[in-house]
């Protein structure tokens, strides 16, 4: 298997995953609606996967830019983007968060959101502000950047020992079979991060098991110091949420929601 079919499968596992997740989907689209309720200026989505959450900001009315660096994955989107009837207001880009080339000339967004931890892919403090100071020259005055980020707490991160975790099977109505997830990830806390193997066993209808692996870097980063990052690009804080119900961050809270401006 090259390295272009590897792509499109885990995107596709992926998609499987994902498929069916809305927990934050509502808070994204309200918090769009509240700042730009006549969908005026465009939104910029980091990491963007299958397109889950720009498909649904593009069904509320707005104009989407969703960035990935896999081209399986916003193959995915814009296949979902046709399927939905929204096709013409997602552009897919392909890119790098660290350097989201390709949106120079991009009219300014008035909000740009990175969900679900995937600010964690980015492994190390100078990636995280070229992320930042990228995203900040991308913005209009006042504009929003909001990153959805898993708190650093034991409970919440991966396996620290290579024990494997068994995350959830999911079913394949396209292909007829079924895909189960693991985990395994050793910690590394003097660099804050997990080197984390992800273990994708793929059930056929008779059977058959076939796997695919993924190895991620995923970089865990507390409060006080995403706050200072946040301040060192040029943005203020201006709310940390504990969930997507907008509950204030509190030691219970398995979210880290920081709503910042530019």
């Amino acid at each position: 298997m090259d390295n272009a079919e590897r792509d499109k499968l885990l995107a596709h596992f992926y998609d499987l995953e994902y498929q069916d997740y809305a927990d934050d989907i509502d808070f994204y689209v309200q918090y769009a609606l509240a700042l730009d309720p006549r969908q005026r200026l465009p939104v910029l989505e980091l990491g963007c996967g299958t397109g889950r959450i720009s498909l649904a900001l593009a069904g509320a009315g707005f104009q989407v830019v969703a960035v990935d660096s896999s081209p399986g994955m916003l193959e995915v989107c814009r296949k979902h983007a046709e399927e939905g009837g929204v096709g013409t207001r997602i552009k897919c880009v392909q890119a790098d968060m660290r350097e989201l080339s390709g949106l120079d000339g991009q009219s300014p967004f008035n909000m740009a959101f990175c969900a679900l931890n995937t600010f964690a892919y980015l492994s190390s403090t100078e990636q995280q502000l070229a992320t930042l100071n990228r995203v900040r020259g991308l913005l209009i005055q006042h504009g929003v950047l909001i990153l959805d980020i898993t708190p650093p707490l034991r409970h919440l991160l991966p396996p620290s020992d290579g024990e494997v975790l068994y995350q959830g099977s999911y079913a394949d109505p396209e292909r007829g079979g079924t895909l189960h997830k693991y985990l395994s990830a050793y910690a590394q806390p003097s660099i804050q991060c997990h080197d984390t193997r992800i273990f994708y066993d793929y059930e056929e209808p008779d059977g058959t098991l076939r796997r695919a692996t993924q190895a991620v870097l995923f970089r865990w980063t507390g409060r006080y110091e995403m706050e200072l990052l946040l301040e060192k690009a040029g943005f203020r804080l201006e709310k940390l949420y504990g969930s997507y119900e907008l509950d204030d961050y509190s030691d219970d809270s398995e979210r880290m929601i920081f709503v910042a401006r530019t």
